[in-house]
């Protein structure tokens, strides 16, 4: 009798476990997002229908959502920070957990080095131009820029503020060596530029015939050539970086299952398919990129760290301000 009781106490017990563990399942996802309505509105709602669940999106600038992760880390509220330039990224890692998605190996960089982050787009930077302004051919990397002749007619937005011009600066100085020889070609190629208030002023006016050249990622130009613009985009010889946007799980959040899934999802061969089709390069290696871009093995890259990026920001933002100052 007692071994059937026994028995009985774990047949009653199991399925009241697993109801229990069921019915603590998260059925809300919140994320923080500096990505496009147009990005958003196709992934989130065949997220929600794939699992039955509802994503709370917050959305803002890159470096407000990570300030914002971080003035929450005691009390995390967002679960996942869905885009954002690595370099921006790790300067917050601290606030991130480790992830390797389910769908690393099918991917073009992997997460296995800095687990941190999940690389979602892959954004060679380089250099729009206006055809109507400069021959083809005229210009192949950035030294050539430092010509005196392109003086007021190069456009950068400025680093302090835009994540992506941090990145292009960061690109230039790995390409020249980080040191003396880096600085030195900055300083030659600020007498140049014109600084911009925002990242979308150098495509935009280059595309409407104002300036020659900016420095932008590669989809910008595509966008702007494909709706018939006169613009066409260089890789500069030097070299450039395949800078990623990333996929961040916040430490602490409050639904890390959900979260994770969420991850896989997004590096889903459909899903990036999807953004694919929005003109985007994917960080993955059976989905093609866009029509008309170069195959990501045929661009020369050169070292990006993001890492001693994040590490290293506020001197070369300071050295920056020094050669701004100083002109």
């Amino acid at each position: 009798m007692k071994k059937l009781l026994l028995i009985l106490g774990i047949i009653l017990i199991i399925p009241f476990g697993l109801f229990a563990e069921g019915q603590g399942e998260s059925k809300e996802l919140t994320v923080y997002t500096p990505a496009s309505k147009e990005i958003v509105n196709l992934v989130v709602p065949k997220f929600e229908q794939k699992y039955g669940v509802t994503v709370n999106t917050v959305e803002a600038g890159t470096g407000q959502l990570f300030n914002r992760i971080k003035a929450e880390s005691a009390n995390p509220q967002a679960d996942i920070m869905f885009t954002g330039g690595i370099d921006s990224g790790g300067a917050f890692r601290t606030y991130l957990d480790d992830y390797v998605s389910k769908e690393d190996n099918n991917l073009i960089v992997s997460a296995k080095k800095h687990p941190w982050y999940n690389a979602v787009f892959l954004h060679p930077m380089g250099i729009i131009y206006n055809k109507n302004l400069v021959n083809k051919g005229a210009v192949k990397g950035w030294k050539d820029l430092t010509d005196p002749k392109w003086k007021g007619k190069v456009l950068m937005p400025d680093p302090r503020k835009s994540g992506s011009a941090f990145g292009e600066l960061i690109i230039m100085l790995e390409d020249f060596g980080r040191g003396e020889e880096a600085w030195n070609f900055i300083k030659a190629l600020h007498k140049n530029l014109v600084i911009t208030t925002s990242s979308s002023h150098t495509y935009k006016f280059v595309a409407s015939g104002e300036y020659p050249f900016g420095f932008t990622h590669e989809r910008n130009a595509y966008k702007y050539a494909a709706a018939g613009k006169p613009v066409d985009f260089i890789y500069p010889v030097e070299g450039t970086a395949v800078r990623p946007d990333g996929l961040y799980l916040v430490k602490g959040g409050p639904n890390p299952k959900l979260a994770k899934k969420f991850i896989d999802f997004i590096l889903s061969k459909e899903t990036m398919e999807g953004l694919r089709d929005l003109g985007f390069r994917v960080n993955r290696k059976d989905v093609a990129p866009p029509k008309g871009y170069p195959p990501i093995d045929t661009i020369k890259q050169g070292p990006y760290d993001p890492v001693w990026a994040a590490e290293n920001r506020p001197e070369i933002l300071k050295k920056w301000t020094a050669i701004e100052e100083n002109e």
